[in-house]
């Protein structure tokens, strides 16, 4: 596929970045970018060489959401508003659900559906510059495409309701306070500090990563019994894993694994 949208990279140590690239629009989500962005996650799932993926936007913002000249809820009748919300939320869907890190870079102003974007990715490393809003309130709206259901998950159910009733803007620093960003770096070494966070999970198992983002997805609506038996399953499978048997050896040998993801 051809993307117009985004830009797509792959580094040589496999680390992979894709950046929303419509600045003149505060990268603004289209369809064309929906389908671009899951022909990335696919590709960052099938090809065997990419082991981390980080999300950022070209330019000033984050995302600022869907554009609304393009996508308003006015757009299309009802029925077909339905269809394409289904088609959109499988672009962040696919995220939650790929099995490798997912790295939000928030660089900038984060609005609407760019906050959406961000809770679908494992890790939010913020911009000290960056700003965080869900606006929809505003447009009589809500926040549809996850935020209602997975920022409970980061902050808790009094302060999402905070934050989508009142469409209050947060700095990076109440961001982190309260479990939305994990990390906060200076504006003017944000990137470099991304790509070495990034780099120091390339030391990790991939199998494992990615088992562990899987179980512990599992295990948000599952009840202390079923999730036990989840992390059961997974840790019988991790244990056969080659990764595993290399994690061992590196351990009582002194050395750094070399891990292959098998």
């Amino acid at each position: 596929m051809e993307y117009t949208e985004i830009k797509f990279d792959v580094r040589e140590n496999g680390i992979a970045t894709m950046t929303l690239n419509r600045p003149e629009k505060l990268n603004s989500f289209t369809r064309k970018m929906f389908d671009e962005w899951k022909d990335v996650v696919a590709r960052c799932v099938f090809e065997d060489n990419i082991r981390v993926l980080i999300i950022t936007g070209e330019g000033r913002a984050f995302s600022s959401g869907v554009d609304l000249a393009a996508l308003g809820s006015d757009k299309l009748k009802q029925p077909a508003f339905r269809f394409y919300y289904r088609q959109a939320h499988q672009a962040f869907d696919d995220m939650e659900t790929a099995e490798l890190p997912i790295i939000a870079a928030v660089n900038g102003l984060c609005y609407g559906g760019g906050v959406e974007l961000a809770l679908s990715c494992d890790i939010v490393l913020s911009s000290d510059m960056a700003t965080y809003c869900l606006i929809e309130n505003q447009l009589g709206a809500i926040p549809a495409s996850g935020a209602c259901n997975r920022l409970i998950h980061h902050v808790g159910l009094s302060k999402t309701k905070e934050l989508i009733i009142t469409a209050d803007p947060i700095h990076a620093e109440e961001a982190r306070r309260i479990g939305l960003a994990a990390q906060i770096f200076k504006h003017d070494q944000f990137m470099d500090r991304v790509y070495a966070y990034a780099e120091r999970l390339l030391k990790n198992s991939p199998f494992a990563m990615g088992m562990a983002k899987h179980v512990v997805n599992m295990c948000v609506n599952a009840d202390m019994h079923t999730g036990r038996d989840i992390e059961r399953l997974a840790q019988s499978a991790l244990c056969m894993s080659e990764d595993h048997k290399e994690g061992m050896a590196a351990f009582f040998e002194k050395r750094e694994p070399s891990f292959q993801g098998k």
